[in-house]
């Protein structure tokens, strides 16, 4: 990993840019249909963690702007990520119906927009797919296809997915295809995976992002899919005395209540090798995972069938049931409404198992990880010239 590192650094400062936003070499783009690459955020801590990531910036100080389309209500950030134009966006709520907003006001302002990714935090499928890989908070999954899972009917026994042509969303294009498969090898994942490592210790050392780094591993915890999050007193004086299966009701103070305010106990985790793996480098065993509590965690890059749809997964028990026909590794909120507008990657990281239990103490974290993959991904994609 040394030769790795070296190149890293090289290439970090190839493309760093001034503070202030000064062009390295002079130049920027000439009009708004000069920029190809859209991103796309949908929490503060999301967008915050993009833009620090940013080269440079090419409307510093307000004394120039490439302006907007008349009626495009969205507000903007431009400036250059790996010798990339690119255009962030933070959307001022989140679900498919406020991204489809805002890629609509992308496609105005910004017409020659041939990528959009769709950045920031996600809830993970434990084990991944077909049980392949363990996937661990903070890991990043980068979407090969996206599919909504709240466009269907609801029977009384259950809810079924519409799955014909016309409401499926489409396969992402060619180029895309090529590119991800490309990534997705043996050689491409490792580069990917120590390149996003590399920013995200950068972006750690910022001002303002400090408490964005590792959480540890101990705050990692998987609870069996039927273990709800609930007062696990059995004598406790509410609903959650009798709650004993995965569709019985529980109490509205248990739904905002913690992990520990609840008493939900470590018995009921489950035993994963690779989070057992990250715990022993915090005892010097492995030191070259640098996974100590409050340390930066190398993340794995998953690459895989996200979910998308406008309600948030918090029933581990669901969330394996669609996991499990749809073969999905995550699952999001926005993707689907920027899919059909542009070319869409989905890079997002997941801050918790979108199960009961979930919290949003790995969310800036997530959301730093996250930033640093989509820049690792722009340092090797390469638009037609």
């Amino acid at each position: 990993m040394p030769e790795l590192v070296t190149r890293e650094r090289s290439l970090s400062s190839e493309h760093a840019g001034s503070e202030l936003g000064t062009s390295i070499d002079g130049s920027r783009p000439n009009s708004r249909k000069d920029f190809e690459i859209a991103l796309i955020c949908a929490l503060r801590v999301e967008f915050d963690a993009v833009e620090a990531l940013f080269d440079e910036y090419y409307e510093p100080e307000h004394d120039f702007s490439f302006g907007k389309a008349p009626g495009d209500p969205n507000a903007y950030t431009t400036g250059r990520v790996c010798g990339h134009d690119v255009v962030l966006a933070f959307m001022p709520g989140m679900g498919k119906v406020s991204s489809a907003n805002v890629a609509a006001g992308f496609r105005a302002s910004f017409p020659d927009i041939e990528l959009g990714i769709v950045v920031g935090i996600c809830g993970g499928v434990p084990l991944g797919r077909d049980d392949e890989k363990e996937v661990l908070l903070g890991d990043v999954v980068i979407s090969t296809a996206l599919v909504q899972f709240d466009l269907g009917r609801q029977y009384v026994n259950k809810a079924v997915r519409k799955d014909t042509l016309q409401d499926n969303l489409g396969r992402p294009n060619l180029e895309i295809r090529a590119f991800l498969a490309k990534l997705s090898g043996s050689r491409g994942r490792t580069m990917l995976r120590g390149k996003t490592s590399f920013y995200l210790e950068e972006l750690c050392e910022k001002d303002g992002f400090h408490k964005s780094s590792y959480p540890g591993a101990d705050n990692d915890k998987l609870y069996r899919p039927t273990y709800r999050h609930k007062h696990q007193d059995p004598d406790a004086s509410c609903i959650c005395a009798n709650c004993h299966g995965p569709h019985d009701d529980v109490c509205a103070a248990a739904l905002e209540a913690s992990c520990e305010e609840l008493g939900c106990h470590d018995s009921e985790l489950v035993n994963r090798a690779r989070i057992e793996t990250v715990k022993l480098a915090t005892q010097d065993r492995y030191p070259f995972y640098g996974a100590g509590s409050g340390e930066t965690q190398k993340p794995a890059i998953h690459f895989g069938v996200v979910v998308s749809g406008d309600s948030v997964m918090k029933s581990g028990y669901h969330r394996d049931d669609i996991a499990s026909r749809e073969k999905a590794i995550a699952f999001e909120m926005e993707g689907a409404g920027v899919w059909d507008t542009f070319p869409t990657v989905v890079i997002k990281s997941v801050c918790d198992y979108a199960d009961s239990h979930k919290n949003k103490k790995w969310q800036r974290y997530a959301a730093a990880t996250a930033a640093a993959c989509m820049k690792a991904f722009l340092g090797e994609w390469r638009q037609a010239r």
